[in-house]
């Protein structure tokens, strides 16, 4: 009879596992982009903006085409298609209106509603990049039934609102997930659509508080116009120091010029949102400055925190975060993406090998994610808590005390900004040069991030490299290296484990626990080998050394100890004995340092998480924010 019982489960567990194993198999994904497009929907905006006749409206079908597809970035594209339909939908022509609006009633907003796709919904500019434009097209056609969804325009409004009431409360609580990103971009242009044209007075006024906070990031952390920073999500010429939100910056509180064709023209065109006065007055500081920050919340936060189920508002937190396969989250993804049709999604498609019914009647999703630990565990952005020490010439940065030793998929956790010239960073590569991944990569991210700390000009970090990479690690490689443009600097030079630079009157040193060399002939990128290394980087001035040979001979001869053992290190420099351990405590003269901060603390402005109000001051001007009574006052 035992026997029996046996034999019949077994055939039944290896029935259901076929049956399961045919149907995820079956499964279909969806192109997340085509392999060429044009749309100039920003371009149409900036020749209707600047009065231009004769418009040529077919410039628009490489836009909607891309939208009917819902190709990954979809959103994008429609910031200033809904700009045009509020300020020139008189100029359209009917007939195209039509085939804008047939458009419009069948996108699918959010990944509740019927059909399927390969658009990214989740991360924090996306979230509020569909809920801004779902908002404002049901605003703008509220008795229209959309054929996609069967809702009306104002059933879409109350959907869309309610996630974007919810996405606002968690910037003000908790700031961006993705901090100090390129994304702001994209969370600006949605912001300032709802602005511009939101009919609701508490979606208006929260919106600008909320981009209140943006800009004081984007204020507190650019050198003059360089706006380049520790990052959520940093890609390659971010954390170079190239090009970013610099034409913005200029714009704001640089030269004024104009923006060219984008999603943030809306901010120059706008009437109805002014950027504070003690915000820009905080961008032209000069004065050296630390700014401590908060940004987000750590997975083990969530529970705690109120965001642990499968409700769109938890899962617009932990989606937010990027946390897709660790531990805590696994079983709330996979529940998510069955009840929303998403294996279909290119993103999201491996999931679908752990859609098994024995998989899920165990509860065994997070038990495989610790085991198998996959490399994906390390795209979530958790809680990062940075710290900005800015001079007159340059800027240093880090996120302190950062998951030593986790993966890291577009996190950019240490860098210096040399003026407003250019940066330098280092990182351990999660593959190698000429290996083509989107990331991480060898300029992205981190195959294993460094134990990093940081006190005024003085950083410390500790790699830690294992010898055997992950079950689904693409690569591990055995060396760190530092971006470090040699030709960029006036005076630069490598001696053993040094490396020496000079811009102007501002003086920066690295220093590793084996000899540097030049990866290659164009001198800018420093190979240091080794699995258990560490970098110290000290920045200075002529104000503060005198000439650079004295910088160099202090630099040469400070005190240093390493343990490769223990990963120990011990720096002593103008006074001050630095001790980190790796994955332990951050020491100054023997004084532990509390790597924990507030929500905000710097010279402007002092506040706790879930503060009640936030006020911001500076040369005589104030921004005092109220964020449940909806004051905002400057």
């Amino acid at each position: 009879m035992i026997k029996f019982i046996l034999l019949f489960a077994l055939s039944l567990i290896l029935i259901i596992t076929a049956i399961d194993l045919v149907r995820v198999l079956g499964y279909k994904t969806y192109p997340i982009q085509p392999d060429e497009f044009t749309v100039l929907q920003d371009e149409v905006y900036a020749d209707l903006v600047n009065g231009e006749t004769g418009i040529d409206w077919n410039r628009l079908d490489g836009t909607l085409e891309f939208c009917d597809h819902q190709y990954d970035c979809s959103d994008f594209r429609l910031v200033n298609l809904i700009r045009i339909l509020y300020e020139y939908g008189h100029l359209i022509p009917d007939d195209y209106l039509d085939r804008i609006e047939h458009t419009l009633f069948g996108f699918r907003y959010w990944w509740d509603e019927p059909g399927g796709n390969s658009m990214a919904y989740w991360t924090e500019n996306h979230q509020i990049l569909f809920a801004s434009t779902e908002y404002l097209i049901g605003q703008k056609y509220p008795e229209v039934i959309f054929r996609n969804s069967g809702l009306t325009g104002r059933e879409h409004m109350e959907k869309a609102r309610s996630r974007a009431l919810d996405w606002l409360m968690m910037r003000w609580n908790f700031g961006f997930s993705e901090f100090y990103s390129n994304y702001y971009k994209e969370n600006i242009s949605a912001l300032i659509n709802l602005i511009d044209y939101a009919e609701d007075e508490e979606l208006v006024i929260k919106s600008k508080i909320v981009l209140d906070l943006l800009f004081y990031d984007v204020a507190s952390q650019s050198l003059k116009n360089l706006y380049s920073t520790v990052s959520g999500r940093a890609f390659a010429n971010y954390r170079r120091g190239e090009a970013t939100l610099s034409a913005l910056t200029a714009y704001l509180w640089g030269d004024g010029k104009k923006l060219e064709p984008g999603k943030l023209y809306g901010m120059m065109v706008t009437e109805k949102y002014q950027i504070p006065p003690v915000i820009t007055e905080i961008a032209k500081d000069r004065s050296p400055v630390i700014i401590k920050q908060s940004n987000g919340l750590d997975i083990a936060e969530l529970r705690r925190k109120g965001y642990y189920g499968t409700d769109t508002r938890s899962m617009m937190m932990q989606w937010g975060t990027q946390a897709f396969t660790n531990p805590e989250v696994i079983r709330n993804s996979i529940k998510t993406i069955r009840e929303n049709n998403m294996f279909t999604n290119s993103f999201l498609s491996d999931f679908r090998y752990l859609d098994f019914t024995l998989i899920s009647w165990l509860r065994l999703e997070p038990v495989l994610s610790r085991i198998l630990n996959p490399q994906s565990n390390g795209v979530a952005i958790q809680r990062g808590n940075t710290y900005t020490y800015k001079t007159l010439n340059c800027s240093m940065y880090t996120v302190q005390n950062h998951h030593p030793g986790d993966f890291a998929y577009q996190l950019h956790v240490f860098g210096v900004n040399i003026g407003n010239h250019f940066s330098v960073f280092h990182t351990h590569p999660a593959a190698e040069k000429n290996v083509r991944r989107q990331s991480p990569n060898y300029w992205v991210g981190y195959g294993r991030l460094p134990h990093s700390v940081q006190d005024e000009n003085v950083n410390l970090s500790i790699y830690r490299i294992p010898l055997k990479k992950g079950m689904m690690e693409a690569n591990l490689l055995d060396y760190t290296r530092a971006y470090f443009p040699s030709e960029k600097f006036d005076t630069a030079f490598v001696a053993d484990n040094y490396v020496f630079g000079k811009k102007g009157e501002t003086y920066i040193a690295l220093i590793g626990a084996n000899p540097f060399a030049y990866r290659d002939e164009d001198n800018d990128d420093i190979i240091q080998d080794g699995r258990r290394v560490f970098w110290i980087t000290e920045v200075s001035s002529k104000t503060e050394d005198g000439s650079f040979a004295a910088f160099t001979d202090r630099i040469a001869n400070n005190e240093i100890a390493f343990d490769t053992s223990s990963l120990e290190l011990r720096y002593h420099s103008n006074g001050k004995e630095y001790e980190l351990t790796f994955g332990a405590d951050f020491r100054i003269d023997g004084n532990v340092v509390d790597n924990a901060y507030k929500r905000f603390d710097s010279p402007y402005v002092q506040a706790e998480q879930k503060d009640e109000t936030i006020a911001f001051t500076h040369n005589g001007l104030d921004l005092y924010l109220d964020f449940n009574n909806m004051i905002r006052d400057f």
